[in-house]
């Protein structure tokens, strides 16, 4: 699948299994923070967490030296996430100022999280087909995986249109076949 959304990452498609053969997590990375930065998916040996990391933590500096996590020459924002989540889990995510929508796969636990900034303002998209869960940064990707019909939820109309509206300022197009719901 991180390659049906290769132009969103044009530093690299990477993809990552967990290590206990559970999950396998794909990233396409746009290196903003450090060019020089290793591309995701981003692993943590000591505890075999497994992050997927899109967007932008502002306050990752601070953050790190509040938590006591040191971070490398060519290590970025993304890296701040995957080490909090291992030291202390989910509520690391309160602590966090910025854009984002993150994967992480905790081996430990042997459970997925996915999250979203408090505004969501980065997109992630899920599915469920069956015992499979799928997810991605563009809902057009999820309509090729598993043979269940893609719903389209309420919510997501909050925040999106299915089909272009005219006007001042038009949709977004979720899915160009996309109806309306009455």
């Amino acid at each position: 699948m991180g390659a049906t959304q290769a132009h969103r990452g044009p530093d690299g498609t990477m993809h990552a299994a967990a290590s206990d053969g559970r999950a396998v997590l794909a990233m396409n990375t746009l290196l903003i923070v450090d060019p020089q930065a290793m591309p995701g998916p981003y692993l943590d040996r000591g505890t075999g967490v497994l992050l997927a990391f899109n967007g932008e933590i502002y306050n990752y500096r601070q953050q790190a030296k509040a938590w006591g996590i040191l971070l490398a020459a060519g290590e970025t924002d993304a890296h701040l996430v995957l080490r909090a989540w291992a030291k202390i889990g989910p509520s690391c995510l309160d602590g966090l100022d910025g854009m984002f929508a993150l994967a992480v796969y905790d081996p430990r636990a042997g459970r997925l999280f996915l999250a979203r900034d408090r505004l969501g303002e980065k997109p992630l998209y899920w599915r469920l087909d069956g015992g499979r869960l799928a997810f991605a940064s563009e809902v057009t990707t999820l309509t090729g995986y598993g043979p269940a019909p893609l719903v389209l939820r309420p919510e997501v109309l909050a925040i999106e249109t299915p089909v272009p509206l005219p006007g001042p300022r038009p949709g977004r197009a979720v899915l160009p076949a996309a109806r309306r719901p009455h």
